[in-house]
């Protein structure tokens, strides 16, 4: 699978239901291959920073009961910047509800 498909795979996923950054993190190791945590967090981070120039696509948090979301409403490189401080504070990668979660408003 190419980082392509990935991005359209999951741009589609957006188009269905809120996506969590782990989401992510799991389609770079699992789909494109990726072994290295270092390797992992610049692919994923650069696939993020593609997935937020589509059309409509949202970066925020689902609330709490997983029907609406909050966008964040920043640019793109804002929002990966910020991904990346928020991942790094973590101090490992993110789990199901952490860091940030992914929408289509089209």
């Amino acid at each position: 699978m190419t980082s392509d498909d990935v991005l359209e795979n999951l741009a589609e996923e957006c188009h269905e239901d809120h996506v969590g950054l782990w989401r992510i993190v799991n389609a770079v190791r699992f789909d494109l291959g990726s072994t290295n945590p270092s390797q992992t967090r610049a692919l994923t981070l650069r696939l993020l920073r593609s997935l937020l120039q589509e059309p409509g696509m949202q970066v925020g948090q689902p609330t709490p009961d997983g029907r609406h979301f909050v966008s964040w409403g920043l640019s793109p490189d804002q929002a990966v910047s910020r991904i990346d401080r928020k991942w790094f504070a973590l101090g490992r990668d993110p789990n199901i509800g952490e860091v940030a979660g992914f929408t289509s408003a089209e």
